[in-house]
């Protein structure tokens, strides 16, 4: 291979091969090398054919050519451009979704005594008897735990422990009503 690449002959040859080939795909594929040769006269503004150049005819030309190499706009994405948002339709849209339950948990940190009443410390929030949290009252406090009313019943929360509860959506909702009236 070295001595056929050192040979001023071949390399002439692979040259000229190459040559040929770019100037082939260079080419338009119509097979008319007239339609894309580009005849230019800096001196009078004519073309070869005996026409004049006119601005109007080349406006037009210009806007074909223009048309013809964006193509179909659609077919491009302008990735800086806003996307639009599909809108998500329901395929049943009389089927009602449930709504979630509510959750809530209590968990029993601390306990202590000051000055006659018992506190608690409760989800990081330091309460007393009656206070409520969410639909959880505090009923009694002791130094063991805490009794809790709700509208499932009574509970007992020991120390370090902690409950939580479950509300499905409908009876929140039925309870919220009837404590707002």
């Amino acid at each position: 291979m070295k001595k056929l690449l050192n040979n001023p002959w071949v390399v002439g040859v692979l040259a000229l091969a190459a040559v040929a080939f770019v100037a082939h795909s260079l080419i338009p594929a119509g097979g008319s090398p007239g339609v894309s040769e580009v005849a230019e006269d800096a001196g009078n503004g004519e073309l070869p054919g005996g026409e004049s150049s006119g601005t109007t005819a080349d406006a037009g030309s210009v806007r074909d050519a223009i048309k013809e190499l964006s193509g179909n706009p659609a077919a491009t994405r302008d990735p800086f451009s806003s996307r639009a948002k599909a809108v998500a339709v329901s395929a049943t849209p009389a089927e009602k979704v449930p709504a979630p339950d509510v959750v809530e948990t209590v968990r029993l940190t601390a306990l202590w005594t000051q000055n006659g009443g018992t506190y608690a410390l409760i989800n990081e929030r330091i309460c007393r008897v009656g206070d409520k949290l969410g639909r959880i009252t505090i009923e009694t406090a002791t130094q063991d735990g805490v009794w809790v009313t709700h509208w499932k019943g009574r509970d007992f929360i020991a120390l370090g422990a902690a409950f939580t509860l479950t509300t499905p959506a409908l009876k929140a909702a039925a309870l919220s009503l009837s404590t707002d009236s």
